[in-house]
């Protein structure tokens, strides 16, 4: 915590809130902040075991109320105690444990219980909830039914400390709070995830042009870094959804989900910096594009404000373009068909075209690591372009450091490395060729892993930062063969 106190000033505006700014200068790659999560709760609708967070359907047999795995045998032991306490019939505890949503509003309400927790207690409840834009949205609706009735039913609240206290409004705090300062975490499974409240790390603004990263490694702890020079006084931003959106799709994520409608640089800008990720091509213009004017549902040329677009269509041809998408995943030559088809109307950056070029190369990759394809030169070919129209979006996005940056550099270089082993093996390329496109491949490592060398070893990142080290040792050991002086060899 003491990099925190160090570099980060805590202001408050009725605009943003609370925010943090920076209290010094600090460069690119510095930690501003460590820290463990006050709570680790599940998805909505998610039954984790309060142990080793696995989904379970099973709970404690001491307290019966928190979910516990057949491989765990406890949990928190204060808590079980505090909820075993309770004097709940069986038909009261079956119907609590019916509603998954409960068990997180249980873990804010044993924060509560315990003394020796009420000052971080209290600092939760500092945190933003904006109980005002979620009153009697579908969310608090839901809330209320499955959620707050039942617990104000079986008598539950009345049994804890002062618990005439607890009221609605309390627990649709603790309930927002959640949803509005959750980070996704990973959770033990493939592709799932849960969330953790972090106290420090939620004061944090959001931007989609942030100047920090947060990186949360598998011991849930959260690191937030620099990822460029950040001058005193700068508010210091980390980004709430993702990068590689769409404006329209990333304003909705955060209306619907952080209950605020973005305003930065990016979402302003109907280019996105230039980038056109949410550009449609002009039929009429040659090199026009169609964007969306800020604030507004008019969609223009940018060459011709006269030829526009109906926002009807355009929303019409991004939905079922997500469809096909969907529909085409995992079979290459439909998602190839589909990218020609889009490009006709889809600026070539669009977000669903990248989307579709990163699957491509995703395919790609696994028929490049399987020698028995035999790939010929045009695979890696396709792989490589692919890899650089992804990364000059990447960098018009984030020009600082950036996982997802170095992980498209490390693909691009590992298969131009790739590929002029394949032309010297074959003798399409001498040993020059070969030990220039390996230095410019040792270039691009280079770099890709100064960015992932920030990211905590206990992430996929940190593994493949330790992957790349030994590959880069591997690389810099073939040059050296190649730069020994055998004019056999060079020529």
């Amino acid at each position: 915590m003491e990099d925190f106190a160090n570099k980060c000033e805590v202001k408050e505006n009725e605009t943003m809130g609370r925010y943090l700014v920076a209290a010094v200068n600090i460069k690119a790659g510095e930690t501003l902040l460590l820290e463990q999560p006050l709570l680790l709760l599940a998805n909505n609708a998610d039954r984790r075991c309060c142990n080793c967070h696995q989904l379970t359907s099973t709970f404690c047999g001491k307290c019966r109320l928190m979910p516990l795995c057949a491989e765990c045998v406890e949990h928190h032991d204060l808590d079980c105690l505090r909820l075993a306490e309770l004097q709940l019939k069986l038909e009261q505890v079956q119907q609590l444990q019916a509603n998954a949503e409960i068990v997180n509003v249980l873990k804010f309400l044993l924060l509560r219980e315990h003394a020796q927790m009420h000052p971080r207690y209290e600092d939760l409840l500092k945190m933003e909830a904006h109980l005002t834009r979620r009153r009697d949205t579908e969310i608090w609706r839901t809330y209320q039914k499955q959620v707050i009735e039942p617990l104000q039913s079986v008598g539950l609240l009345l049994q804890l400390r002062n618990g005439s206290e607890i009221d609605e409004e309390l627990l649709q705090r603790m309930l927002g709070i959640a949803d509005i300062n959750g980070f996704e975490i990973r959770a033990p499974e493939s592709g799932s995830s849960m969330r953790g409240v972090y106290l420090r790390a939620g004061l944090f603004a959001h931007s989609c042009v942030p100047n920090v990263v947060a990186a949360i490694d598998e011991q849930h702890r959260i690191k937030l870094y620099a990822n460029r020079s950040i001058a005193a006084g700068e508010i210091l931003y980390n980004c709430y959804t993702n990068i590689m959106l769409g404006t329209e799709e990333r304003r909705q994520i955060l209306k619907i989900g952080k209950c605020f409608d973005c305003q930065c640089v990016r979402c302003l800008d109907p280019t996105e910096l230039g980038s056109h990720m949410s550009s449609f091509v002009c039929s009429h213009c040659a090199g026009g594009y169609i964007v969306r004017q800020p604030d507004s549902n008019a969609w223009q040329c940018l060459l011709n404000p006269e030829h526009t677009l109906k926002p009807e269509f355009v929303a019409s041809v991004v939905e079922r373009a997500k469809e096909e998408v969907f529909h085409a995943r995992d079979d290459i030559y439909r998602l190839e068909l589909l990218l020609a088809k889009l490009g006709r109307l889809l600026h070539g950056n669009h977000y669903i075209m990248l989307d579709l070029k990163q699957n491509i190369a995703s395919i790609l990759r696994q028929i490049l690591q399987n020698m028995a394809h035999r790939p010929s030169r045009k695979v890696y070919e396709r792989k490589i372009r692919l890899c650089q129209e992804i990364l000059l979006v990447l960098k018009v996005l984030v020009p600082g450091i950036s996982r997802l940056k170095a992980i498209a550099l490390y693909e691009l270089a590992n298969t131009q490395a790739e590929l002029a082993r394949k032309l010297f093996s074959e003798q399409e390329h001498n040993a020059a060729d070969l030990l220039g496109e390996l230095q410019q491949t040792e270039v691009m490592m280079r770099e890709s892993l100064r960015m992932l060398l920030y990211e905590p070893i206990c992430t996929p990142e940190g593994q493949l930062a330790r992957n790349m080290l030994r590959e880069l040792k591997e690389l810099q050991n073939d040059m050296k063969v190649l730069q020994q002086p055998n004019d056999d060899l060079i020529n």
